[in-house]
């Protein structure tokens, strides 16, 4: 057993110059050992390669160049990375503290494929809020959504995947779906928080289609019966949709 497995950290950003030094600080601050830390910048235009060359002897490998969004990155940060354990933090958000690693990867993860913790969310306006995740057990845990925060999830090598590239807003809970039905997928959850996250507001447009793909990564990945039985779930979905667009105006 290794006592402190490689741990791959990987940042995906485009033009994210106001968020990505402090992500970057969280990273390289860490008192774990044996971090690699990848950047996939998305070809970025407003200084961002700045920060990163700024930090560049800290960085294990970083790239530079056009994709097909999000998800496409993140999936060049998988073909990147070589470590025991993945993690994906997001430009603009950041580890709560310098020895969070290392609370983890020196604890006894035998036989775990996925760990995960809970976030302190950062709403747009600073306040903070502690979100609890919840016990991932298999898939039946996530049917009504993610409900757990991917910036806070470490998936070992043996079972990552790749994403979805072609959804914009439900590849991670998609994601997250197949991997719980891997027959070597076990989680570890630690009742403390991991990350600090950043929450964004979707507007109008994106709380549509957010509801389109989660109808048909739900179709898809349980089936009509139990799309049926979730029919009431959907409407009040809808509804709280059309009632954020009103309270808006």
């Amino acid at each position: 057993m290794n006592s402190y497995p490689k741990v791959s950290i990987i940042t995906v950003v485009y033009n994210g110059i106001e968020f990505l030094e402090e992500t970057i600080k969280s990273v390289i601050a860490q008192t774990y050992p044996n971090i690699e830390y990848i950047i996939v910048d998305g070809g970025s235009k407003d200084g961002t390669l700045d920060i990163i060359k700024k930090y560049e002897a800290h960085i294990s490998k970083w790239i530079s160049e056009p994709d097909k969004g999000i998800y496409d990155a993140m999936n060049k940060g998988i073909d990147l990375a070589t470590g025991d354990w993945q993690n994906f933090l997001n430009a603009g958000d950041s580890f709560v503290s310098n020895d969070v690693l290392e609370k983890i990867f020196t604890s006894d993860l035998e036989n775990i494929t996925l760990v995960y913790g809970d976030i302190i969310a950062i709403r747009e306006n600073g306040q903070k809020l502690n979100v609890n995740a919840i016990e991932l057990k298999d898939d039946n845990s996530i049917k009504k959504g993610m409900k757990v925060c991917h910036q806070a999830i470490f998936y070992n090598k043996d079972i990552i995947i790749k994403y979805d590239d072609k959804l914009r807003l439900k590849s991670e809970w998609k994601h997250l779906i197949e991997i719980t039905r891997k027959e070597n997928f076990l989680a570890k959850k630690f009742n403390f928080p991991i990350v600090y996250y950043s929450v964004g507001g979707l507007g109008a447009q994106q709380l549509k289609l957010n509801q389109k793909e989660y109808r048909d990564v739900f179709l898809k990945m349980y089936g009509m019966s139990a799309y049926i039985t979730y029919i009431p779930f959907f409407t009040y979905m809808t509804i709280r949709r059309i009632l954020k667009k009103i309270l808006k105006k």
